[in-house]
């Protein structure tokens, strides 16, 4: 007997039978949800060149991307964020009467990860993305479809947690803050906070603004308590409190937490963050967020806010998939493969399942 190896490569993934038709309906369900808000779908190439993106790469994440030499000589990257891949595309399809823009996806991304952590990987996305508007409407309303699409596959207990980037702007000059506070790694934030020049004060006053979880109420307690605060955090504050009153309006407060440890999950995230957890689940299910910048990089300038969900992660929740079961096929008895094909072709149109 052959030996079958189903080993794959690091960096890929494959579904099969069963799995793939559970995942197949929750794309099927996120498109339509998409389509019904007016998001129209986009595809974005496997490999781009590298010096596009080298600035924009995550350092953290630089060594997890695949990158090869094309006939030419020339250095390419794999698709490793699609964010970054789209917003490049979109730069260069764009013109500004063509905006706003509403646009979702559903693709592979490829990159490598540890053997040992297989069970964080995540190779394939959904997501959406809202271009050229800004202010705290379209903010909302990429968040609403987050959850629109939650609701739709069964997932109403997962809780998203909002942050803002701006309340680092003023003391993260070398980009080491950031990655601190959303591992809550307080020890180093304490110490960039010291060597930007805060007082000990001052560290103690910034060190439990990004401890905070809670309540719109508890936030704006705790920032009219707080003295000091710069233009940028004070702003980005009262967009998150405005935010929240708005959530809560649509039926949505036991389903946000402000979370000021939420700071972007990407270097080039702008303004308002979140991710989205499940009570069951240790990582993040989905994340997105404001990047007013990154379609300015490559030639395009327009404000943007989107996400990503980590379809893998929720489809292995509880280890179902969200009220997909695999349908049962009923399968026609009889010697005449012509009746029974003919049989099969009436149950097939009243939405019956058949098999031969």
């Amino acid at each position: 007997m052959p030996h079958r190896n189903l080993h794959l490569p690091q960096g890929t993934e494959a579904f099969y039978l069963e799995e793939a038709y559970v995942h197949r309906k929750l794309v099927r369900a996120f498109e339509d949800r998409c389509e019904l808000w007016a998001y129209l779908p986009v595809q974005t190439p496997v490999y781009d060149f590298y010096e596009l993106y080298r600035e924009l790469i995550d350092r953290n994440r630089e060594s997890d991307t695949y990158r090869l030499v094309d006939r030419a000589g020339d250095l390419l990257v794999l698709r490793s964020d699609i964010t970054l891949f789209l917003a490049r595309q979109m730069g260069l399809v764009l013109e500004p009467e063509d905006l706003p823009v509403r646009a979702y996806y559903g693709d592979t991304i490829l990159r490598h990860e540890d053997a040992h952590d297989i069970s964080k990987n995540e190779f394939f996305q959904v997501g959406a993305e809202l271009i050229g508007a800004t202010g705290p409407e379209a903010d909302a309303e990429i968040v609403l479809l987050l959850f629109d699409a939650l609701d739709q596959w069964g997932a109403t207990d997962i809780v998203i947690h909002i942050g803002h980037r701006a309340l680092l702007s003023e003391h993260d000059q070398r980009d080491r803050l950031a990655p601190a506070v959303a591992h809550r790694d307080w020890a180093t934030v304490q110490s960039v906070l010291r060597d930007e020049g805060l007082s000990p004060s001052e560290c103690d006053g910034l060190l439990e603004l990004y401890r905070f979880i809670g309540s719109a109420d508890e936030l704006a307690r705790l920032a009219s308590a707080r003295e000091g605060l710069g233009t940028g955090p004070r702003a980005a504050i009262d967009h998150l409190l405005l935010l929240a009153s708005e959530f809560a309006a649509l039926g949505y407060a036991n389903r946000i937490r402000i979370d000021l440890s939420e700071v972007g999950s990407q270097a080039y995230h702008s303004g308002v963050v979140f991710q989205a957890y499940a009570p069951d689940t240790a990582d993040a299910v989905a994340s997105g967020g404001r990047y007013d910048g990154l379609l300015g990089h490559f030639g395009f300038d327009a404000p943007s806010i989107g996400f990503s969900v980590m379809l893998r992660r929720l489809q292995s929740r509880r280890g179902s998939s969200t009220g997909h079961p695999t349908p049962t096929a009923q399968h026609l008895p009889g010697d005449s493969f012509r009746k029974r094909f003919a049989e099969a072709r009436r149950l097939r149109a009243e939405g019956m399942v058949v098999s031969l």
